[in-house]
């Protein structure tokens, strides 16, 4: 027995269990060249990106109805180019949002859902006279204001060329709108 215990405890030690760590797993390499943060959005420019969202699908809305509320064939078609450039807003202003890791609010507000519901009891040249309405005044001077500003000095370029667009699209839409109504 004690021969036993004596070969064995030699063959342990020549084998060296637990007396020698395992070598350390390699160390990754570095990436190449300098890794550019994301900027952050600024606070307020967050709130007028969820604006934007916000308008834009609330404008999709109002202009998806005219396709059957609408007589007026040039209104539908005016209608049918708004639809596209607010949903082609809205997908813009996801992409910013999914880009800085935001979060942005679909649903309307009540005072939004109203005038969506009242809108989409009408047909015909009062449904035409209040969609041209709500087109033309989408918007106040604040907010056109905050659009100018973050345009101007937004805290990212994808802020800037949103808010330029937003800008842009809802000049268009009030004066093309404005045009219609004095047909």
């Amino acid at each position: 027995m004690k021969f036993r215990f004596v070969v064995c405890a030699g063959l342990l030690s020549l084998g060296g269990c637990g007396l020698t760590p395992p070598s350390a797993p390699r160390v990754p390499p570095l990436p190449k060249g300098p890794v550019t943060p994301v900027p952050k959005l600024a606070a307020d420019d967050a709130v007028l990106l969820q604006q934007i969202n916000l308008r834009a699908a609330y404008m999709k809305a109002a202009t998806d109805l005219a396709a059957l509320h609408s007589g007026d064939e040039l209104i539908k078609g005016f209608a049918a180019q708004q639809s596209k450039d607010y949903d082609k807003l809205h997908a813009d202003a996801q992409k910013v949002a999914t880009a800085h890791t935001l979060l942005l609010v679909e649903t309307q507000s009540g005072i939004q859902q109203k005038r969506l519901a009242t809108l989409g009891r009408s047909y015909g040249r009062p449904f035409d006279r209040a969609l041209l309405y709500a087109l033309t005044h989408a918007s106040t001077a604040r907010e056109r204001a905050a659009l100018a500003q973050a345009k101007k000095s937004g805290s990212t370029a994808d802020m800037k060329s949103l808010a330029g667009t937003a800008l842009d699209l809802l000049n268009r839409s009030q004066e093309q709108g404005l045009g219609l109504i004095r047909r």
